[in-house]
């Protein structure tokens, strides 16, 4: 079996969807110098009360991975019709979660923001998957090209 390049992108997406379930996203300073932490399953405030609201980040970040992961197994029969929808789909619940996490950032308007690297990985994982849907696409047009080459002809 050959590793084709969709496969790569689904792993590789997959992967960045995993590290970030299992970071901090934002830090937000108030203008006290007091910092609030939000994670993907958590709220943290500045006098250590936890709240759990935005729990619905990292169950869409979840669903995103095993999405993701579903793809990389189907990507192994070439079933293109179904790999094309699963990229749809990612890209639909990537699109979802940044929705749910610009959400949150607006109800908390912060004064100013200490955001890490890995707040980029969600938008990386957009990337891939329509990376992944248009070498679906393309590997599926070769191969037709590629079959109806060889039609008998009178």
């Amino acid at each position: 079996m050959k590793f084709r390049s969709y496969q790569f992108f689904y792993l590789l997406s997959a992967v960045l969807i995993v590290v970030t379930l299992c970071t901090t996203m934002w830090e937000f300073i108030e203008t006290n110098g007091a910092t609030s932490e939000l994670t993907n399953f958590r709220l943290t405030t500045p006098d250590g009360e936890i709240s759990y609201a935005p729990i619905s980040l990292g169950v869409v970040l979840i669903v995103t991975a095993l999405v993701n992961l579903f793809g990389f197994i189907i990507a192994g029969f070439q079933n293109f019709e179904l790999q094309k929808r699963v990229a749809i789909l990612g890209m639909l619940l990537i699109v979802g979660y940044h929705l749910l996490f610009g959400i949150y950032v607006w109800i908390l308007s912060p004064t100013e923001i200490v955001s890490e690297i890995d707040t980029l990985f969600p938008f990386v994982t957009l990337v891939l998957n329509a990376l992944a849907f248009f070498a679906a696409r393309r590997t599926e047009a070769a191969i037709l090209a590629k079959a109806s080459g060889f039609r008998l002809r009178d």
